[in-house]
């Protein structure tokens, strides 16, 4: 199934774009550059990792407003939208990250978080462009198929930039992780840029003559009722919650909860990783058999009895199989979550539909995080805010159940 898949070049550009703008959210916002700025650049890693923290926020919220006002003004500002407005966004993203260059340690502190941020949502605009491009190399058949190894290419590209840094970083270690008197932690900016054009651009050659129905939110709401999806968007809100509070939380559950240092960490997530390319390989083989729908739910039920589990294990082997499980089904909720869209959404509401799914996920990448958080500072324990997570999956599954879609 996924070799007829990748013969056709539109489908081998639209994997290799996620393959591409993967290594941003890997290198820049996950694993390295954010510990080196708190650590090297801000004046010291409290206020660091605060400032860090409220840039990203920052950036959730303007992306939220940008993508609002698109949604809603979008029918009144474009007759139709062209890959050049994408294009913008993409280079957008290259130039900030690859400005990264410029701050080392005793540098500005503020700046480099303007670039974090523009950097960001340009980030989010790519990634709309990309989730909107499934609508044009679709076929009838293949969208579950192609919206998950759409996502393991995801992952492996975020792999295999995360392992080539390593490497750099293991190599100057002994250096204090310097090459020709600076900072090798600088190289991770450009590092990122270089990876994203060379793997991320030919997706707008092979579309460059397509364009796009501008946003119509009445339309939208049409489309919506018509097919049963408000349900459907209410359970993506609950366990997008949860998906993303597993990723802001997992290194400090790690930590914390079951005394993994930092290189144990680093590979617990390239396990999770690889353990994600394998369900969405195997989820994405049969989605379209099965429906979406199932896949979805099968999926959720998962993670709601692993992520509950985590509240009672206590022992490091049993945390590595429960955390190696979720990364099984983590990638597949995502990828399927997409597909079922694309499957209900008419052509014409793309770019409606997924500006208000891009919407959902910023929104719950300040929701869920600070709910966890706050359970965390009430309780005064992790293990009661890891019970969050569980319960968002819980409140997800119950519009689906009571759901025709």
């Amino acid at each position: 199934m996924f070799s007829l898949l990748v013969n056709s070049k539109k489908v081998r550009s639209w994997c290799l774009f996620d393959f591409g703008i993967s290594s941003y959210p890997t290198l820049i916002l996950t694993f390295f550059y954010g510990a080196f700025y708190a650590k090297k650049i801000a004046k010291n890693p409290t206020i660091g990792t605060s400032s860090w923290g409220f840039a990203l926020s920052s950036a959730s919220i303007l992306c939220f407003l940008l993508l609002s006002f698109i949604l809603i003004r979008g029918k009144y500002l474009f007759k139709e939208i062209n890959t050049g407005f994408f294009k913008f966004f993409f280079y957008l993203m290259i130039f900030f990250t690859l400005g990264l260059i410029l701050f080392d340690e005793g540098s500005n502190h503020i700046v480099p978080l303007i670039f974090i941020v523009i950097s960001y949502i340009s980030f989010e605009i790519v990634t709309l462009f990309y989730n909107i491009s499934l609508f044009k190399i679709k076929s009838k058949n293949n969208v579950g198929a192609l919206s998950n190894l759409g996502w393991a290419s995801g992952y492996l590209g975020g792999l295999i930039s995360l392992f080539l840094v390593y490497l750099l970083l293991n190599y100057t270690a002994n250096q204090d992780y310097r090459i020709f008197n600076v900072s090798v932690f600088i190289f991770i900016g450009p590092f990122v840029a270089v990876w994203t054009v060379f793997f991320g651009l030919s997706l707008f050659k092979q579309l460059e003559k397509i364009n796009f129905a501008p946003p119509d939110i009445f339309q939208l709401v049409k489309n919506l009722k018509s097919e049963g999806l408000p349900k459907f968007l209410i359970s993506y809100f609950f366990f997008n919650n949860a998906v993303i509070s597993i990723f802001a939380f997992a290194s400090m559950i790690a930590a914390f909860l079951f005394g993994l240092s930092e290189s144990q960490i680093l590979f617990l997530g390239v396990f999770i990783n690889l353990f994600g390319i394998l369900g969405c390989l195997i989820f994405g083989k049969f989605e379209d058999t099965i429906g979406s729908l199932l896949t979805l739910k099968i999926c959720i039920f998962s993670l709601l009895v692993l992520t509950f589990s985590l509240f009672f294990i206590k022992d490091n082997v049993s945390f590595w199989l429960l955390a190696l499980a979720i990364g099984f089904f983590i990638g597949p909720i995502q990828a399927c979550s997409r597909s079922f869209l694309v499957k209900k959404i008419k052509s014409k509401n793309e770019m409606s539909a997924f500006s208000l799914y891009a919407m959902f996920g910023n929104l719950c990448s300040i929701l869920g995080p600070f709910l966890v958080g706050l359970t965390i500072d009430l309780s005064n324990s992790i293990r009661f805010g890891v019970l969050i997570i569980p319960i968002f999956f819980f409140l997800s599954l119950i519009p689906l159940f009571k759901s025709n879609v």
